[in-house]
């Protein structure tokens, strides 16, 4: 609780601080897409594959700084994901006592996000009519909701038993923080109004799921998620 209040504070002081200076443009942008996401893990008997991910969201860029063609300022807005990934994971822990045995888990799971960003934001005059936005920063990630599908290779109750299971608190951590990077291109610019073809990276870089005290071993589990969008953005000021 204390890193999300801190994080929520640093957001409203960079807000602040924006506020009270000079703004030289705003921007806000309603982009959607999708794209590809994976799980990272530190334990060496889990891997997994490419999976899709889709993701929304609503940003605005606060212009304080101009030099020359290049515009620097702040970034923040708020945004939905949904990430899905796929797990195989080698020799299984066995629980204390029965079955005295090993197997494998494959897992399909689904997670729901609402996602908070804030960035440094750059805008790079390329003539008269586009500009390229590039953004650089983090964000925090509350989880919503979840289901897991998962199949063992042996099946043994209670422990290991094929099925699809909700996740919720009890083993996914509700926040989770990282990265993110952001380029996206101006085109098609009429008026106020023009179309942004986009490219955002998300990398997460604290534990999501709840480790459990006994079984299974505890593990470092985050993601990363990589997609292609397309924006409207609206230049509030210029």
């Amino acid at each position: 609780m204390r890193r999300t209040r801190l994080f929520f504070l640093a957001i409203l002081l960079l807000l602040g601080a924006a506020v009270g200076l000079s703004a030289l443009g705003l921007d806000v942008e309603l982009k959607g897409g999708g794209g590809m996401a994976m799980g990272t893990t530190d334990d060496s008997n889990k891997s997994g594959e490419l999976r899709y991910a889709l993701d929304a969201g609503l940003s605005l860029d606060l212009y304080l700084l101009e030099l020359g063609r290049l515009s620097l300022g702040l970034s923040g807005g708020a945004g939905y994901a949904n990430l899905h990934y796929h797990g195989v994971w080698q020799n299984y822990p066995t629980p204390p006592g029965p079955p005295p045995a090993t197997t494998t888990q494959t897992s399909d799971s689904e997670y729901n996000y609402v996602l908070f960003p804030v960035a440094v934001v750059g805008k790079f005059g390329l003539g008269a009519r586009h500009s390229l936005t590039l953004r650089a920063g983090g964000f925090a990630g509350y989880f919503l909701s979840g289901t897991t599908d998962l199949t063992y290779s042996t099946q043994a109750a209670p422990y290991w038993l094929n099925g699809e299971y909700d996740l919720d608190d009890t083993n996914t951590e509700l926040w989770m923080y990282g990265l993110s990077f952001y380029a996206g291109l101006n085109l098609f610019n009429r008026g106020r109004l023009s179309i942004v073809p986009s490219l955002e990276f998300n990398l997460g870089l604290t534990d999501s799921t709840v480790d459990q005290a006994v079984f299974p071993p505890a593990s470092n589990d985050t993601f990363w998620a990589l997609t292609a969008n397309v924006g409207i953005r609206y230049s509030l000021l210029q």
